[in-house]
């Protein structure tokens, strides 16, 4: 499981700071200092996790290569963090987007040096939209929030995080439905065992990441967009409490699914 929990918290601490270029400063800096906060929080306890379970000798580690230069990777998107946060804090106006961007980077390259070398390109692509879709769904509830405190907040950014959502859905969609068809892990056939009445531990999880990490999801998007179109932000950022819960759920399960299955979800 230490594998799953650090794919998880990489990712989404990297989902959160992909957002943060779409959300105006007029969100406060409070908004970006909780945001480069918690994903400081999150990448720490992902090397923690990770150096727990295998400590510093990358000698021991299948992949040991790869698995160093992971640390370091990790280490700089957690230090670069770090310093962002504390730009917003001192008022460095000037470094913000350069660190910003520096963060990106090295957390684009932590997400990369995880993929294994066999199917790389899968996995990346799986990887990277599950990357945007978890930003976009917990930055937008988050900014949510922020309307009942910063009263001129303009409603465009809270559309702009929503449209991001729904690319991320569209596009993890469509990475997962590619999986389906061309993985050769067996995950179609697990799916299809289950669809038969046949039981199929692994099928049963496939069902529960599509339903709850993609069905779920997209069913509640309408009722996002038009609460979002009437600003109505208060009923917006209920429906995307749901939203976030159904997205945390189906990508942890894709997480498990694929360190315990092989399966690129």
């Amino acid at each position: 499981m230490t594998t799953v929990f650090f794919l998880f918290l990489v990712h989404l601490a990297l989902g959160i700071l992909s957002t943060l270029p779409l959300v105006p400063d007029r969100a406060g800096r409070s908004f970006f200092k909780l945001c480069s906060a918690s994903a400081a929080t999150m990448t720490t306890a992902a090397l923690w996790l990770l150096v727990r379970r295998f400590g510093f000798d990358a000698e021991s580690v299948p992949a040991s290569a790869s698995y160093g230069r992971l640390l370091v990777a990790c280490a700089a998107f957690l230090a670069v963090t770090i310093v962002y946060n504390r730009a917003w804090h001192f008022g460095w106006e000037r470094i913000r987007r350069p660190l910003l961007a520096l963060a990106l980077v090295a957390g684009v390259w932590a997400v990369l040096l995880a993929t294994p070398p066999g199917a790389r390109v899968l996995v990346a692509a799986t990887d990277l939209t599950s990357v945007l879709l978890l930003g976009a769904a917990a930055a937008a509830m988050i900014l949510g929030h922020y309307y009942l405190v910063v009263l001129d907040l303009p409603i465009s950014a809270l559309r702009r995080l929503t449209v991001l959502l729904i690319a991320g859905l569209v596009l993890r969609s469509i990475v997962v439905a590619v999986a389906l068809v061309i993985g050769d892990a067996g995950a179609y056939q697990d799916l299809s065992a289950v669809a038969a009445g046949l039981w199929s531990p692994d099928g049963v999880f496939v069902w529960m990441r599509l339903l709850f990490g993609l069905a779920g999801p997209l069913s509640l998007i309408w009722f996002i967009w038009k609460t979002v179109e009437i600003r109505s932000t208060q009923s917006a950022t209920g429906i995307l409490y749901v939203q976030l819960f159904l997205v945390l759920s189906g990508e942890l399960l894709a997480k498990y699914l694929r360190v315990a299955a092989g399966f690129a979800l």
